[in-house]
């Protein structure tokens, strides 16, 4: 789905549709947590009560790339096996 960037403010936004934000249980004033992960140029909205679970984090991600990129061969090889 396609959203578009808008400006509030000084800020830029990005809605949520309707229907996305109904299952999710989203509400207006609601806090929501925002990560971001610069290598994929992504963000990830979650809500604040998620903070303090454990999920991978954008440095994980990054890290899982480097390893991936410079052990390919090796890997896969122990695929084949």
């Amino acid at each position: 789905m396609l959203q578009k960037v808008i400006r509030v403010g000084n800020s830029l936004a990005v809605t949520i549709p309707k229907d996305f934000a109904s299952l999710v249980k989203f509400k207006a004033g609601q806090k929501v947590a925002v990560e971001t992960d610069m290598s994929g140029r992504m963000l990830l909205v979650k809500p604040a009560v998620d903070i303090g679970k454990t999920s991978l984090t954008p440095e994980f991600f990054t890290w899982l790339e480097d390893i991936s990129s410079k052990y390919e061969k090796v890997i896969k090889e122990l695929a084949c096996r």
